[in-house]
């Protein structure tokens, strides 16, 4: 009796595995969805509707963008979660939904929930002031505050990737400043326009549609970047600037846990092929982002490399999740 017990368990698991392996040959024989964990209109919607057309062509199906914002991209990774892991159903993630956001508050999810299918994007992170501010430089604006200036500043809300990036500059080099919370980025340049803030802390793709036609109203102190931005060729790194200190944001491609690797294979062979071209690399230039591709290992070591770096300024500042 238990032989014949043993000899249909494995007949049924050979069946579901014939099953299974026909089903991802067949992959993908509907359309697919895309989740972007916010409104539309920000960089991550964007990337989403610059990644959909693609993936069509790579894959052969629809790709159906669902914006599901709130809570800083919480609400539409923890509804991703959810998702059957079928391969049909993807979203995109960014270092503070996916490094960050976890340690912060419940978001009900972990990095641990998804699978990684690749990173895909990157910005460096950066600082600006209005063009009347005293501050020409970021070394003037860090002795300014080694001095005891009382300044503020501000960045896409709390957890993000600017405000981590500039919280942990500031923490690297002791330095204190006053933050004022913005929902979003553009929020957070009119505060630095208005003369709320004095300064702004946002990824590179902020500035550019930040300056008038003159280019005078803003003034970019520098770039967390191992070289001059292609995008803004006059605004010096933060290396050249004496200060040793390297940060960007990047945005990638994740699944429902249990997504058969198979599935994440194709859709992430798709993704290198597409930013490994020429034209579609054009077409990131609307959004001022760089190709930088991740395989799915490589882009879950960054993302746990990223929430070791961040821990540490999170627990400082309070923001951890107990």
């Amino acid at each position: 009796m238990k032989q014949a017990k043993l000899m249909g368990t494995i007949a049924a698991a050979a069946l579901a595995f014939c099953t299974f392996s026909a089903a991802a040959q067949d992959y993908p024989n509907k359309p697919i969805e895309l989740v972007v964990p916010f409104g539309q209109g920000g960089a991550t919607d964007g990337l989403a509707r610059l990644v959909a057309p693609l993936l069509e062509r790579k894959l052969g199906q629809p790709v159906v963008i669902i914006n599901q914002p709130g809570a800083g991209g919480a609400v539409g990774l923890a509804n991703l979660k959810q998702e059957k892991p079928d391969g049909y159903t993807f979203g995109i993630g960014s270092d503070s939904t996916l490094a960050a956001r976890p340690i912060m508050d419940s978001s009900m999810y972990t990095a641990d929930d998804f699978e990684t299918v690749a990173r895909m994007v990157e910005i460096p992170s950066g600082v600006a002031v209005s063009a009347d501010s005293p501050y020409k430089s970021l070394t003037e604006l860090v002795e300014a505050l080694r001095k005891g200036e009382r300044l503020t500043w501000t960045a896409a809300g709390i957890g993000s990737g600017p405000h981590l990036a500039m919280a942990v500059f500031l923490a690297q080099n002791n330095l204190k400043a006053t933050y004022i919370n913005s929902e979003s980025g553009p929020a957070g340049s009119v505060k630095l326009l208005s003369g709320e803030v004095d300064f702004f802390s946002g990824g590179g793709s902020n500035y550019p549609p930040m300056f008038d036609k003159d280019k005078s109203n803003i003034r970019v102190l520098g770039l967390a970047a191992e070289k001059r931005w292609q995008y803004l060729p006059d605004v010096p790194t933060y290396q050249e600037q004496g200060f040793d200190y390297l940060r960007s944001q990047w945005f990638g491609l994740v699944a429902p846990k249990g997504t058969p690797p198979e599935v994440i294979d194709k859709v992430s062979a798709a993704l290198k092929e597409a930013l490994d071209d020429p034209t579609f690399n054009e077409r990131l230039k609307q959004y001022y982002f760089e190709a930088a591709y991740l395989g799915p290992k490589e882009f879950r070591a960054a993302i746990e490399e990223a929430g070791e770096s961040i821990r540490p300024i999170l627990e400082e500042s309070g923001l951890v999740n107990k």
